[in-house]
């Protein structure tokens, strides 16, 4: 196994990167510049994001920080996987047996697995909050599946919203979805598109087990 610990590391950076966080670090530098009042009359999204269970189009794809986690996850993806002329942060050596290619999968897998979570799992205090990281998912596709069967499948899902408001039988959808792209379209094999799907699924699963809706981000005080 060879391993590129730059583009590796880097990789690192953009999928594990919590993305709540940027949320404080929003509201960290604001809170500089402006009084602690004025900052809480002005800047309401600095409280803690309430959910709701049902997806907004035209909110969703004015929210900012959505192409944020798109373009670091498929940037972070195919660092760590290869892809679209970049070769794989992780990969099997000229010389290495069949036992190591099953290594690298593994590695990929589970730096993605952690990724997914750290996205779809928030702890606040004594709470646990699960949500449909979309965009995310739409960007780890890229390295798991490639472009092509990634963007299909996103637009796809994407002009099926009106029937699949839910954001739990949209992800369920959506996974099959990927599934489906990346067994005809997809450059990374079978076993890759399925873990696409499975990615993109355990949010749902999480929820279920749980007991407890898929929540949305948002904008406290925002509507739709």
């Amino acid at each position: 196994m060879t391993v590129d610990l730059k583009f590796f590391i880097v990789g690192l950076l953009l999928l594990w990167f919590p993305r709540h966080w940027m949320r404080r670090g929003m509201a960290l530098l604001r809170r500089r510049r402006r009084s602690a009042e004025a900052s809480r009359i002005t800047e309401p999204w600095k409280d803690r994001e309430p959910g709701r269970p049902r997806i907004n189009f035209v909110t969703e794809f004015l929210k900012f920080r959505n192409y944020l986690d798109l373009f670091r996850a498929a940037a972070g993806s195919v660092m760590l996987c290869g892809g679209l002329g970049m070769p794989a942060a992780i990969a099997v050596s000229a010389d290495g047996s069949s036992g190591s290619g099953l290594l690298v999968m593994g590695v990929r897998w589970f730096v993605l697995l952690v990724a997914l979570l750290s996205q779809a799992v928030r702890f606040d205090e004594s709470r646990v909050s699960f949500y449909p990281p979309i965009f995310f998912i739409g960007g780890l596709s890229v390295g798991l599946c490639d472009g092509r069967s990634a963007a299909l499948a996103f637009v796809l899902i994407w002009a099926l919203i009106p029937l699949l408001g839910d954001a739990q039988l949209f992800l369920t959808v959506y996974a099959v979805v990927i599934v489906a792209f990346g067994h005809y379209f997809g450059e990374m094999g079978d076993l890759y598109a399925g873990y696409a799907g499975v990615l993109c699924f355990l949010p749902v699963l999480l929820s279920l087990l749980a007991r407890k809706p898929l929540m949305i981000y948002a904008r406290k005080g925002t509507r739709g």
